[in-house]
């Protein structure tokens, strides 16, 4: 048996953009038969529109009021299926608990307590979605709205609009420095400041601190650090080495200065992070081949880890964090000097910030699609919709040049499991090519490229395949490795999440197919069968001579030729924008004719140039740290502070 788009349960279509959203079952206009904790799945259905029909098809005007007890709800988040349970008394709800998710921890916390409450505080289900977790709103919303219908209430009753507050008092504060976006550049230049004894203020739009930051790993290269020389015992590695490495790997489109000034500058952070922060970084868990020495390092708990310790140590010094506060314009003086920024704060009032500098930390583009690329369109993104440039426009408005606007940074191995979004799947699949024999192939069949070749050969290699696509395969071995991986790297919450793929279908193809006829598993992928069966017994011939004579790929075993074959989509993701505004090599922004904006700084996404047209491996998340420090010391030099 094939599991895929012949699976016994019916899968989750997806249409093509332009098409309204498809669900796995029709709208439960009335529920399903049952008292108590009835469960209702709803995926992929506004709750206004499951209203709308609920209505309808009842053919009354009264809304019906749910049942006294506890029912349940489940939607799609971001991830994965959100459940719920909804307790109702007398037509009231009054209270919903998140029962099970699998939501990026950090990024989806406000999201996941923030909405519910909302809901019951206001009996609608028209309340906002949470600032930079829609999707983890939305399948809240849809999982409410489904726990509504179990309890044979009518959606309709609680879509009244919830009343605007009145708008709070303005506020006005000073501080020494503010820095906008308090994602890894942000915090590591607030705390940086704060040590250095200035008065920062930090504001960040979204509910919670992180930004795109928190959906990494936490790499970070340790070139020039005591770490890498005592305890990795690397001592052939320098800052021209790993400048070497990022220009290859930015096919020599980066910005030389701040080339220079991430790599000469790394080792010093590192120490300071580890030696004086005590922060808890070791050798990364998954090391990858696009560097020329040792030197990948990760941090205990990934990027959520550091952006908590880095919060505590800020506030812990005295540091303000302002959220849900979004910064709209720079403050300048008469002399054009950068001197503070206006915000709106979460009940929409009027921040006013004044300091003696404004660092940018604010992230990059990624989910502002006219300003991307066209060619973008091609592939999934798996960012978050709060990286919408506000830092850019904001310091564009004033004269600040740009760089590299053109470039986007792109990745292998993406998963769409919802329509344009994806899951990174890199860790998985790249430890399941070191430890096993799995293979990448296109809709051919063919293997076309090393499958243990640095990232951004991968993803050139997929970006050249037909549709923009490949497949990972696998047997049962190496779903084992790809499983093991997927948890350790916590991709999803668990290894039955993974199995969910068969489900999702994107374009009349599903993300996963599980079957025992490698043959059949390749028709329902879309992969020509018999380019598939000649590809793996000839893989298989190279494998036991000893030599892949394709592509020179290392041998780690063959493919079975019996067994459970797996087929997974790879397709090209991406999140971190490369362009961004211009900067010296001490993170001011300069103006179009290259002189300094005096007061104003940037780190981190919302500069652009130092990665060039691709990162090397664990390069974004050092340029966010590195840069953030390095705009933090230029700062609090240039206004004076000791």
């Amino acid at each position: 048996m094939v599991r895929g788009d012949s699976s016994p349960q019916k899968p989750l279509s997806r249409r093509p953009p332009g098409h309204s959203e498809d669900y796995e079952e029709p709208c439960p206009l009335r529920g399903r038969a049952g008292g108590e904790h009835t469960m209702i799945r709803i995926a992929h259905l506004t709750a206004v529109t499951c209203a709308v029909l609920g209505t309808l098809a009842l053919g009354t005007a009264q809304a019906a009021a749910p049942k006294d007890g506890t029912f349940t709800g489940v939607g799609q988040g971001r991830n994965g299926d959100i459940s719920v349970e909804a307790d109702f008394k007398a037509g009231k709800l009054t209270a919903v608990r998140v029962v099970k998710h699998g939501e990026t921890v950090g990024i989806s916390d406000a999201a996941l307590k923030d909405f519910p409450a909302a809901v019951v505080a206001n009996q609608s289900l028209k309340v906002d979605a949470v600032t930079g977790a829609t999707m983890t709103s939305e399948g809240l919303r849809t999982a409410i709205t489904a726990a509504i219908t179990a309890a044979g209430g009518d959606p309709g009753a609680f879509m009244i609009v919830p009343a605007k507050k009145a708008a709070a008092k303005d506020i006005e504060k000073k501080a020494d420095l503010i820095v906008v976006g308090a994602g890894g550049s942000g915090i590591s230049a607030a705390v940086k400041a704060e040590s250095l004894g200035a008065d920062v203020i930090l504001i960040e739009k979204m509910p919670v601190i992180g930004g795109a930051t928190a959906l990494n790993a936490g790499t970070l290269i340790a070139t020039g650090s005591r770490y890498q020389r005592e305890v990795m015992k690397e001592t052939k590695d320098s800052p021209e080495l790993a400048a070497k490495d990022m220009f290859l790997v930015g096919k020599n489109k980066n910005d030389p200065v701040l080339v220079k000034t991430v790599t000469e500058r790394v080792g010093g952070v590192v120490d300071w992070l580890i030696d004086d922060l005590k922060i808890p970084y070791g050798p990364a868990a998954t090391q990858y081949p696009d560097h020329s020495a040792n030197r990948q390092l990760g941090v205990t708990g990934r990027s959520v880890n550091y952006l908590k310790l880095m919060r505590e140590k800020f506030e812990g010094m005295g540091g303000e964090v302002m959220l849900q506060t979004r910064a709209e314009t720079l403050i300048q003086d008469a002399q054009g000097r950068v001197v503070g920024v206006k915000a709106k704060g979460p009940n929409g009032e009027t921040v006013t910030l004044t300091a003696k500098g404004v660092i940018l930390a604010s992230g990059g583009f990624g989910a502002v699609k006219d300003m991307l690329p066209k060619e973008m369109s091609n592939y999934v993104f798996y960012g978050l919709d709060s990286e919408t440039g506000d830092g850019w426009k904001m310091a564009t408005s004033i004269g600040a040049a740009t760089t590299n606007m053109d470039l986007v940074k792109m990745y292998p191995q993406g998963v769409e499991t919802i329509p344009g979004h994806g899951l990174a799947a890199t860790a998985s699949s790249t430890d399941t090519m070191k430890k096993t024999g799995a293979i990448y192939v296109n809709v051919k069949g063919e293997r076309y490229v090393d499958e243990n070749a640095a990232l951004g050969v991968l993803t050139d290699a997929t970006v050249a395949q037909p549709d923009h696509i490949a497949y990972i395969v696998m047997d049962e071995n190496a779903w084992k490795a790809y499983v093991a991986k997927s948890m350790e790297d916590k991709l999803v919450p668990s290894p039955e999440a993974l199995d969910q793929w068969t489900k999702i279908v994107n374009n009349g193809k599903p993300v996963m197919v599980v079957s025992k006829s490698l043959e059949e598993a390749a028709k329902t992928m879309g992969i020509d069968p018999k380019g598939l069966a000649a590809t793996v017994k000839h893989w298989n011939e190279m494998v036991a001579a000893g030599k892949d004579a394709d592509f020179g790929r290392k041998l780690s075993g063959g493919l079975a030729t019996d067994g459970t074959w797996r087929i997974v989509e790879q397709k090209v993701r991406y999140q971190t924008t490369l362009g961004g505004l211009k900067a010296d090599a001490d993170l001011r922004i300069v103006d179009k004719a290259g002189k300094p904006i005096p007061g104003l700084y940037g780190a981190g996404c919302v500069v652009g140039g130092a990665n060039g047209a691709d990162s090397l491996t664990a390069l974004m998340n050092s340029w966010a740290i590195v840069s953030g420090v390095v705009s933090a010391e230029t700062a609090v030099k240039d206004a004076g502070i000791k």
